[in-house]
C-alpha cells in the first residue's frame, strides 16, 4: 500500500536488500511530471541566482539550498533524496557555493529566526549527505570563518539562548530577533532547524551530548507551549466541533491551517505521537477544515500558502514513518481529505481528496486529458492533492505563481517550499517516537526502543520488533495474525517456552502461567490451537508434544493447580 505521504528513508536500503531494481520502481505518469516540475523549478533558482556565492536568495538561502539536496534522485515514487554525494556534479557545484555563502554569513551572525531555522536545515543535510567542509574544495577556502560543524553549533548555541523560559504563558516560543513575543511563525522554522540538528547530533560522527540533551529540552518546552495554548476558536468554519483546536500566529490567536500544521509537527519533535491528546486535537482540526488549493479566511493566507503546504505535509509524514498506529477512533492521516463538507461538522470550505483516475493532466507537462494519471501507484491522497495543485500553479520559466496561484512572503522561501512539498522532505528533521535516541527515519524500530539497533537476520526489521528474528524477512507477513512470521513459523517448536528445543515439565509450566493471556503480547509458541488466547487446551495439546518423561496430561492439571488458575 502506497503511503499518504511517500516512504521514510528506511526504504531506499530495505529495496537495496531485496534486490529491488528499476523493474519494480514505483514510476507513473504522475511521478514523471512532478520529477520534471522539481527540475524546473529548481532551474529558475538557478538562473536568478540563488545558487551563487554571494546568493541572491539572502535570508532563505538555506531553504533554497535544502531544496537542492532534497531533491528526490528520480521519478520514482520511492526515490531517495539525492544529498550531496549522489547529486550531479553541477548541483554539487551549486551546493558548494551555496554552503559556503551560508558559513560565511552564518557564523558569528546575530539570531534571526527564519535564517537561521533555514540556515540549520540545509546545512545538516549537506554534512550529513557527504558536502565537503572548509578547505576540501575550492568552493569552500580554508580562509571560511567556520567548518560546517562549527557553523551549526554557533547557531544553535543562539537558538538555544533565545527561547522564552520566563515560566509565563510565552514560554517556549522564539521571536524574529528575541524571545520576546509568543509568535508560531518564527517558532517553528527554528524547530525545523532544531530538528535537523538532531540528526546531526544523533550521529555517532558528530555525536555532542550536551547540546543534544539541550536540544531536546527546548524541544520540550515548546511542545508544552502548542499543548497548553491550543485554541478552540479559528479563522476558518470556527466553532464547528467541540474535539479539535489549533493554533494562531500569536498564542491567543484564531487558529488558522498554517500555524495548527506547524504545532501538529512541533509536538510529534518533542516527543508526542499521533495518539498523544495535544496532536489529535491537531489533526482533528486540520481533518475538519482541510484544504489544499488555498487557505483563503486565514490570517496572512495570501503569504502563508506554501509553507501551510510544506508544514502539515511534515506533520503528516512523520506521523507515518513513525510507525505508531492511531488508536481505535482516533484521527489517522488516512481520514484528513475524505469528509464531504455538508457532513458533521459542516465545514463548507473543505475540501475532499482529488482523484487521479478522473482529473487532466496539468497542462504545463503535455496533452492528456480525464485519466491521464490513473493507475493502481496514484490513489487519492494528501500528496496528491497537494502536488496536483503546485504543478498547477507553476508558470513556464518554473515560478509556483501562475493560474491564480496563491500569493507569497517571499519569492525565495515559496519557491523552495513548493519544491520540498513534491519531494516529500521533511528538511532532515529527526523525530524520535520511541525514544531511545535514533531517529525514525533511521531506526529499525521506531515504535520500541532499542538504541543497540540489533538485527540479527539483516533484514532492516530489528530484533525488538522484528515477528522473525532469526530468519530474513523484510516484508514481515504474518498470515495468521498470531505475532509469528510467515518465514518462520513452520520452523518453530511450539510449546518450548525455554528455547532448549524439547518440551517438558518446566514448559508446561510456563504454559499455564500465561493461561487467560491474550497472543501477541504472550509468547505465541503457548498458544497451541492459535486462537489467540492461552488456554486449558493449549497446554493439553502442549502434553502431548512432551519430548521427556513423565510429562502427562495429569500434570497439566497440576501446573495450573499451582499457578493459581
Amino acid at each position: 500500500m502506497i503511503k499518504k505521504w511517500g516512504p521514510g528513508r528506511l526504504l531506499l536500503p530495505l529495496l537495496l536488500a531485496l534486490g529491488v531494481g528499476s523493474a519494480q520502481a514505483q514510476v507513473t505518469n504522475f511521478s514523471n511530471d512532478v520529477n520534471a516540475s522539481i527540475d524546473l523549478g529548481l532551474g529558475w533558482l538557478d538562473t536568478v541566482g540563488a545558487y551563487n556565492n554571494p546568493s541572491s536568495a539572502g535570508n532563505a538561502a538555506g531553504l533554497t539550498l535544502l531544496a537542492l539536496l532534497e531533491k528526490r534522485a528520480s521519478a520514482d515514487q520511492d526515490s531517495a533524496a539525492q544529498g550531496y554525494e549522489n547529486a550531479s556534479p553541477a548541483d554539487q557545484a551549486r551546493m558548494r557555493r551555496s554552503a559556503a555563502f551560508i558559513i560565511s554569513r552564518a557564523f558569528g551572525a546575530s539570531f534571526y529566526a527564519y535564517r537561521d531555522g533555514g540556515d540549520a536545515m540545509a546545512l545538516a543535510v549537506y554534512l550529513l549527505s557527504g558536502g565537503p567542509d572548509r578547505g576540501e574544495h575550492p568552493d569552500l577556502p580554508a580562509g571560511l570563518p567556520s567548518d560546517v560543524i562549527g557553523t551549526i553549533n554557533a547557531i544553535f548555541d543562539r537558538i538555544a539562548a533565545n527561547q522564552n523560559e520566563t515560566g509565563g504563558a510565552d514560554d517556549g516560543y522564539w521571536c524574529y530577533f528575541n524571545a520576546f513575543c509568543p509568535d508560531s511563525s518564527t517558532t517553528q522554522l527554528v524547530m525545523a532547524g532544531l530538528a535537523a540538528i538532531r540528526s546531526v547530533y544523533s550521529d555517532a560522527t558528530y555525536s555532542d551530548a550536551a547540546r543534544l540533551a539541550q536540544l531536546n529540552a527546548l524541544a520540550d518546552r515548546a511542545e508544552a507551549a502548542y499543548i497548553a495554548n491550543a485554541i478552540t476558536s479559528s479563522d476558518v468554519c470556527n466553532g464547528i466541533a467541540a474535539d479539535d483546536a489549533g493554533h494562531g500566529y500569536n498564542r491567543g490567536n484564531a487558529a488558522t491551517h498554517q500555524q495548527t500544521a506547524s504545532g501538529t509537527w512541533i509536538q510529534l519533535v518533542g516527543g508526542s505521537n499521533v495518539n498523544s491528546a495535544g496532536v489529535q486535537e491537531y489533526l482533528t482540526w486540520a481533518k475538519n477544515r482541510y484544504r489544499y488549493t488555498n487557505i483563503v479566511g486565514n490570517a496572512f493566507s495570501g503569504q502563508s500558502y506554501y509553507y501551510y503546504l510544506w508544514s502539515s505535509s511534515k506533520a503528516y509524514d512523520f506521523i507515518e514513518g513513525s510507525g505508531i498506529d492511531p488508536n481505535p477512533g482516533n484521527t489517522s492521516v488516512e481520514d484528513i481529505g475524505t469528509l464531504d463538507p455538508a457532513a458533521a461538522p459542516v465545514c463548507n470550505v473543505r475540501e475532499v481528496h482529488r482523484d487521479p483516475a478522473t482529473v487532466p493532466r496539468v497542462p504545463l507537462f503535455g496533452a492528456g486529458g480525464a485519466g491521464y494519471y490513473n493507475d493502481p501507484n496514484e490513489q487519492p491522497r494528501i500528496y496528491f492533492d497537494y502536488a496536483y495543485s503546485l504543478l498547477g500553479y507553476q508558470a513556464a520559466d518554473g515560478q509556483y505563481d501562475a493560474n491564480g496561484a496563491p500569493g507569497r512572503w517571499d519569492q525565495y522561501a515559496s519557491q523552495a517550499y513548493a519544491i520540498l512539498v513534491l519531494s516529500r522532505s521533511t528538511g532532515g528533521g529527526c523525530v524520535d517516537s520511541d525514544g531511545d535516541g535514533i531517529c525514525d527515519a533511521d531506526d529499525n524500530c521506531p515504535t520500541e526502543p532499542n538504541p543497540d539497533q540489533s538485527d540479527r537476520d539483516q533484514d532492516g526489521v530489528g530484533d525488538v520488533c522484528d515477528n522473525c528474528p532469526d530468519v530474513f524477512n523484510p516484508d514481515q507477513e504474518d498470515s495468521n495474525g498470531n505475532g509469528i512470521g510467515d518465514a518462520c513459523e513452520d520452523d518453530m517448536l511450539m510449546c518450548d517456552m525455554d528455547g532448549d528445543e524439547d518440551v517438558d515439565r518446566a514448559d508446561l509450566r510456563l504454559v499455564g502461567a500465561l493461561r487467560g493471556e491474550s497472543v501477541p503480547p504472550a509468547d505465541p509458541a503457548a498458544d497451541f490451537d492459535g486462537d489467540g488466547t492461552i488456554t486449558v487446551n493449549d497446554a493439553r495439546w502442549c502434553a502431548q508434544q512432551c519430548t521427556r518423561k513423565n510429562c502427562a496430561e495429569d500434570e497439566v492439571q497440576q501446573v495450573f493447580q499451582k499457578s493459581g488458575t
